[in-house]
């Protein structure tokens, strides 16, 4: 399986990115630091995009997790179908974990640090 990190802390895209691939569940993991430089890869594929798990981090500079999937509601359908979206983070904020359960996109709020355990019986749905 494919996967998107997108997280502004390089600490946690780095032990995202070997608990990923130590784990087995992931053959690549692509990594950005920015929600705007991630939405600009998703807007240049095609729809050949491989089936792909998307873990993004709520708070971010400049385009945050929920803006992030205001942009991501714009890709074409064919290539949104083949992205699994998921948040990841430490927040305990009531109004983020209700925000994240509201919208469509998000499958599920992921906390950190990653359990790939977890994310597993998640993709395994």
């Amino acid at each position: 399986m494919e996967f998107i990190l997108i997280d502004d802390s390089i600490f946690d895209l780095f032990t995202q990115e070997k608990l990923l691939l130590r784990s087995g569940l992931a053959q690549s993991v692509r990594t950005f630091g920015s929600a705007q430089l991630a939405m600009e890869f998703l807007y240049e594929q095609s729809d050949e995009f491989p089936e792909t798990v998307i873990l993004l981090d709520i708070q971010m500079p400049g385009i945050n997790g929920f803006e992030f999937t205001g942009h991501y509601a714009t890709l074409p359908d064919a290539l949104r179908k083949r992205i699994k979206l998921f948040m990841i983070s430490s927040t305990v904020d009531t109004e983020d974990i209700e925000e994240v359960r509201s919208n469509p996109y998000v499958i599920e709020l992921l906390s950190k640090p990653l359990e790939i355990k977890t994310l597993r019986a998640l993709l395994e749905k």
